[in-house]
C-alpha cells in the first residue's frame, strides 16, 4: 500500500519509454510500441526485488494492469498482496487474500486521471529524443540476449534486452551523472481479465474508518 497511486502512474511513465522515434529499421521495441498504442490494454509485470518477510527474502513484484479508461496496481511478495484499482473517478483499495474489506477513494482525493492521456503526452516528450544506434547480442549471468540500443545524441544511452520477443531487461546510462538504472521485467501481456478491476461480490466498504489513513499511504 506504501507505494500507492504513484506506483501505477511511475509505471505508466515507464511503459512510455518505448515511444521511441527515428528507427534506422522495424524494430522489436517499434512493435511493441505499435502493439501499446493499438491494443489500449496491456499488463506489465516487472521484479520489485527481494523483501525480507518472517526472517527470509520474499521476491516481490509489482503489476501494472490497463485496460480502456481502468487501472489496476498489484503489489505481491508471496504472502503479502495489495491491490489498488482505479475505475473511473474512483480507487478501490483491497486485499484479494481477504477480499472482503475495500477502501475507496473518489476524485476529490486523488484527482481525475487520463490514463492514456499520460502515455501519449510521454510519448510526445520521447518522440525524436531517442535515436537507434545498433542491435546485437549480449550475455548477462549466462544467458544471451537480443539487445537494441539507443541514445538521446547525447549523454544518455538506452539498452532494451530481449529473450525472443520478450521484453526482460531495460538498462538506462547517463554519462553524465553516472547513473544507471536498470528495470526488469517478468512479463509483458496485451489481454487484461475484466475480472482484475472487480471487486469481490461480498465485500464490506471501510472507507469512514480508514479513508485518511489511505489517503496519507497514497501521499507517502
Amino acid at each position: 500500500m506504501k507505494k500507492s497511486l504513484s506506483i501505477i502512474l511511475s509505471a505508466i511513465l515507464i511503459l512510455s519509454v518505448f515511444s521511441l522515434n527515428a528507427f534506422a529499421a522495424t524494430t522489436k521495441t517499434e512493435t511493441l510500441l505499435n502493439k501499446l498504442n493499438t491494443e489500449k490494454e496491456v499488463a506489465v509485470t516487472l521484479t520489485a526485488g527481494d523483501i525480507p518477510l518472517f526472517g527470509a527474502n520474499s521476491d516481490a513484484t509489482d503489476t501494472i494492469y490497463i485496460k480502456g479508461d481502468k487501472a489496476a496496481y498489484d503489489y505481491n511478495a508471496g504472502f503479502i498482496n495489495a491491490r489498488l484499482v482505479l475505475d473511473g473517478n474512483e480507487i478501490i483499495a483491497y486485499l484479494p487474500i481477504f477480499p472482503f474489506v475495500h477502501v475507496k477513494l473518489d476524485s476529490k482525493a486523488i484527482g481525475s486521471v487520463d490514463i492514456w492521456g499520460i502515455i501519449n503526452e510521454a510519448t510526445n516528450i520521447t518522440l525524436g529524443v531517442l535515436n537507434y544506434v545498433n542491435s546485437y547480442e549480449e550475455e548477462v549471468e549466462g544467458k544471451k540476449y537480443y539487445v537494441e540500443e539507443f541514445n538521446d545524441r547525447a549523454q544518455v544511452t538506452s539498452k532494451f534486452y530481449y529473450d525472443g520477443d520478450d521484453l526482460k531487461l531495460l538498462n538506462v546510462t547517463d554519462k553524465k551523472t553516472n547513473s544507471v538504472q536498470n528495470t526488469y521485467f517478468e512479463d509483458i501481456s496485451f489481454e487484461v481479465d475484466d475480472s482484475i478491476f472487480e471487486l469481490p461480490l461480498v465485500s464490506f466498504d471501510l472507507t469512514p474508518i480508514l479513508q485518511g489513513l489511505f489517503v496519507a499511504l497514497l501521499a507517502a
